[in-house]
Formats: structure tokens, C-alpha cells, sequence
């Protein structure tokens, strides 16, 4: 019979176990599910399934809540963008009026408080954040199963295809940042799945397929950027390994490039982009939202002011947004935080051979060039694995500092 201390022993490590491994879990289901962003639960309009999911880890987390809201060594990032969020709430509290008075942005305060949570949990166990990113890839398999099934599939007049009534561009650079995420895993193996990864490789064919017939131009340009990136920057120790995946890089290359061809409203939209300077009517937008910005170039209009003006419409671009919103106080103090996720990239870059943070930081790029992530979880959710790779490689070179000291 076991002794009554090693009852009690297992009784005091057993909740914390279990509790840790929901924790896990809901973070996991919670990634996968990102991918349904508009899927809504029931048919309930407000009310999706990663609401759901967001909120089924948020209260796995409450019991340890402290513990997810450290501060120590991450002030640099969290500083600046709640800075920016309560300037933006202050902004539009001064143009409240009766067409807008909802100032409190809901949506970018929950995504910032994610962004904490996240990158906490990633410091409490340094793997999660990476099975997190495999289980968001797996989400996107997912979705791409019901795109083949033609279940959720819909199309517009010319000929993009969406999911569930999610935005296409939106959904190219999801496939993008997945399939980006499942050839890290193959490559570099950091989740050390041995030969079973290699499955992975198989449905980003489908993927690949999904993201060109979505039309969308700034999800395919991220997409090559991305490929050229990876493979200039894949590190070898014999130089005949690196020729041959030069090699190896240009014929995937090309039959990649040859079967993306194939989708007549992606060449129709990079042919327009190209002969015309086509921007899907972002340049009428763009005329509209310059001079509000013109006119109010210090602290903005507010989200209030701005929804007067212009109702819901986007000038799918971030930087030009935070403008319109807060000036360009609140631009520069979104900039600090983005230019402390951009150093923290290079850190990585520099200090391990983990090239999957700057990978994202593409698309991220095309999210905030072309489309939306104030709002948008995927974001945010690559701001958090980047931040938390940075706490890694430097908690690491710390301490192997130590031990050659």
C-alpha cells in the first residue's frame, strides 16, 4: 500500500495537473476554431463558435488569472498598446454623439487582454504556443475539407470563392500563414513529431487550391514572399544541402506558380492590379478617409466620429484606420508596440534557427496593408507565439550564459 505521504503528495499534484492540461486543451480548441471566424453558433447572429471557444479558455484561466497577467519583462509591448487603446477610448468618448455612442472598442480590448493572456501561458509552458499554431493549421485543414465537400462555400460575381460569409482576403491569408505554419513543423520539427509529420505535407495541395480561388492578391503576394523568405533563410551545415534546395525551391517553385495559374479571377485580379493599378475600389476609400485625416492629423475623430461619417465601412487599411481614429499620436504609439514585435523577430532570427516568427510577420504585413487586424484574433494570436518565442530564446541564451559563466 502506498504511505499517506505519498497520498497526500499525489492529491496536492493532481488538480494542478488536470487544471493545466484543460488549460491546454481549451487554448488548443480555441486556435482550431479561429478559423470559423463568422460561423455563427445556433444561427445566433452575435454569437460565434470562437466566441465560444475564446471564452471556454478564458474561464479555464481564471483560476490561476494571476499568473496570466504578469507584467515582468513583457512592459515594452503591453505599455504601448494599451496606451494606444486608451487613447482611442478617450478620443472617441470626445466625439460621442447621438449617430455613434458606442466608445468602447469591446472587440481590440479583448484582443489586447488575449494577447497577455497568451503570451503569459506560453511562459508557463514553452511548448503550448507552437501546438496551439498546429492546432490553428489543423482548424485550416478543416476548413478546407468543407471547401472540397462544398459545404459553406459561396461565391461572388467574380468568381472568389468564400466560406461561411467570412471576407476571402481574410481567408487566403489564413490558408497562407497555415501552410506556412505546417512546412515549419516539417522542416524544422520544433514539436519533435518525428516521420508521422511528413503527413502534414499532404493537405496543402487542397490549401494551396482554397487560397487561389479565394482571388485574393495580397494573400498570394504574401504567400511568395514567403516561400523565397524561408528558403534563403534555411540554415544547413554543408553547402551542397543548401544548392540542392535552391534546386529543389525553383521546381516547387514553378509547379506551384504554374497550378496557381490555373484560377481565372486570381489572374483576372493580378492582371488588374498590374495593367490598371486596380485596388478594389481601396483608392475611392482612400479619397474619402485622407482628408478626415488631413483635417484632424494630431488625436483623430474617435471610432465614434469615424462611424458617423462613414458607417461601417473600412478603409482596409490599418495604419490609415488608426489615423482616422487617433492621429497621429495613437499611430505612433501602435508603432512602438509593432516596432517592439518586429525586434523581437530579429532577435529570434538572430539567436536560434526558428524562422517561422518572421514568416508570419508577412502576412501580418498584408493584414495591416490590406485588411483588418484590430479585430481580428489571428493577429494577435501571431503577435502572442512571436512575443512568447522571444521570451523563450532569451530565457534560454540567459541561461546558458550562466552556465558557461
Amino acid at each position: 500500500m502506498p504511505s499517506i505521504n505519498k497520498v497526500n503528495e499525489y492529491q496536492n499534484w493532481a488538480p494542478n495537473f488536470t487544471l493545466k492540461h484543460i488549460q491546454n486543451l481549451s487554448l488548443y480548441l480555441f486556435f482550431f476554431f479561429v478559423n470559423f471566424q463568422e460561423l455563427k453558433l445556433f444561427g445566433i447572429g452575435f454569437f460565434s463558435i470562437p466566441k465560444l471557444t475564446g471564452l471556454i479558455y478564458v474561464f479555464s484561466i481564471l483560476p490561476n488569472i494571476g499568473k496570466y497577467i504578469v507584467t515582468t519583462g513583457i512592459k515594452k509591448i503591453l505599455v504601448p498598446i494599451w496606451l494606444f487603446f486608451g487613447f482611442l477610448t478617450f478620443i472617441s468618448l470626445l466625439n460621442i454623439s447621438s449617430d455613434s455612442f458606442y466608445f468602447f472598442d469591446f472587440g481590440i480590448f479583448q484582443n489586447i487582454m488575449l494577447l497577455w493572456f497568451l503570451i503569459n501561458h506560453g511562459r508557463r509552458d514553452e511548448t503550448v504556443l507552437d501546438k496551439g499554431l498546429l492546432s490553428l493549421a489543423l482548424g485550416s485543414v478543416a476548413l478546407t475539407l468543407l471547401f472540397v465537400a462544398n459545404i459553406g462555400v459561396s461565391t461572388d460575381e467574380t468568381g472568389r470563392v468564400s466560406l461561411f460569409g467570412d471576407n476571402s482576403n481574410i481567408i487566403g491569408l489564413r490558408m497562407c500563414i497555415s501552410i506556412m505554419i505546417l512546412l515549419s513543423i516539417v522542416i524544422q520539427n520544433n514539436l519533435k513529431l518525428g516521420w508521422i509529420r511528413y503527413l502534414l505535407l499532404t493537405p496543402i495541395p487542397l490549401m494551396l487550391k482554397l487560397l487561389a480561388e479565394t482571388g485574393s492578391r495580397v494573400a498570394i503576394i504574401a504567400f511568395v514572399l514567403c516561400f523565397i523568405t524561408g528558403v534563403f533563410l534555411i540554415k544547413t551545415k554543408r553547402k551542397w544541402i543548401k544548392g540542392a534546395i535552391f534546386v529543389i525551391a525553383i521546381i516547387v517553385g514553378v509547379v506551384i506558380w504554374q497550378f496557381l495559374m490555373q484560377y481565372d479571377a486570381l489572374i483576372a485580379r493580378l492582371l488588374q492590379s498590374y495593367e490598371e493599378g486596380d485596388l478594389s475600389g481601396r483608392d475611392e476609400i482612400y479619397k474619402q478617409v485622407i482628408p478626415v485625416i488631413l483635417n484632424n492629423p494630431i488625436w483623430g475623430i474617435g471610432e465614434t466620429r469615424y462611424a458617423a461619417i462613414f458607417g461601417d465601412m473600412s478603409p482596409h487599411n490599418v495604419f490609415l484606420e488608426i489615423l482616422a481614429y487617433t492621429g497621429i499620436i495613437g499611430l505612433l504609439l501602435y508603432l512602438t508596440f509593432f516596432f517592439q514585435v518586429v525586434k523581437s523577430v530579429l532577435t529570434i532570427k538572430k539567436l536560434s534557427n526558428n524562422i517561422l516568427p518572421l514568416l508570419l510577420l508577412i502576412p501580418v504585413l498584408g493584414f495591416l496593408l490590406s485588411a483588418q487586424i484590430l479585430t481580428q484574433k489571428l493577429g494577435w494570436i501571431i503577435y502572442a507565439y512571436i512575443i512568447g518565442c522571444f521570451l523563450s530564446v532569451k530565457k534560454m541564451k540567459e541561461s546558458e550564459m550562466l552556465t558557461d559563466g
